[in-house]
């Protein structure tokens, strides 16, 4: 690594601890998104530090905390404590005990979730977040919530496009988009996976008049 690297680094995770504005410096942010050397920024990386801009105006240091480890992760080849040995023995996580996700953990990934929700977030991106390994971080994960990391994502974002469609004028398209859904179609199936009806239908049973007019009655989201 570069003594540049280092530098960038430093400046990274440094930074929130600043006792200057909570505004981001956006010239520096950016000169961070492009190490020496990269051809292009990578999308990830760039997701991140808009989820981290969005957290620095909310002031909200816990966020910003989450997701400047793991913007140092994935840009400067951070790799969590433990998982060379672990994804050299598999087995070895299967003989011991799994133990919950600890709730600071917890509180992190759920936090990156909820600022990054418009962003394709994968299953590597949370565990980063919560400093463990992958296959530590699903198996506690779900010693903790009941669910799949994947699993409590679509659920998340489900909650929250339900409470744009009781609480905006956003059509389903938009509503869809803003929680993470590529279409229309994929965000129906996976609404009504997890709550008995589609978007449309919960939307005029939870008394919101969409701007199209066309939707019939539903029931409560659990």
């Amino acid at each position: 690594m570069s003594v540049q690297t280092h530098d960038a680094l430093g400046q990274l995770l440094a930074y929130p601890n600043s006792t200057s504005s909570a505004s981001i410096d956006s010239a520096r942010l950016s000169a961070l998104s492009r190490p020496a050397g990269s051809e292009s920024s990578d999308q990830v990386v760039q997701s991140l530090f808009e989820a981290f801009r969005v957290a620095s105006n909310n002031n909200d240091r816990q966020c910003m905390d989450a997701l400047r480890f793991a913007i140092a992760a994935r840009q400067f080849g951070l790799r969590p404590v433990g998982e060379q040995s672990i994804e050299a023995d598999p087995a070895a996580i299967r003989r011991r005990p799994i133990r919950a996700l600890q709730k600071w953990r917890l509180k992190r990934v759920i936090d990156y979730i909820d600022a990054s929700m418009s962003s394709k977030i994968t299953s590597r991106d949370l565990a980063v977040v919560a400093g463990l390994s992958r296959m530590h971080f699903a198996s506690q994960f779900r010693a903790a919530t009941g669910l799949r990391p994947h699993e409590f994502l679509l659920q998340r974002r489900v909650r929250r496009a339900a409470d744009l469609m009781r609480d905006t004028s956003m059509t389903i398209m938009e509503i869809a988009l803003t929680v993470g859904f590529q279409t229309q179609a994929h965000f129906t199936t996976v609404f009504k996976r997890f709550t008995g009806y589609t978007p449309r239908h919960w939307r005029v049973g939870n008394h919101m008049p969409p701007r199209t007019g066309f939707e019939p009655a539903a029931a409560e989201l659990l």
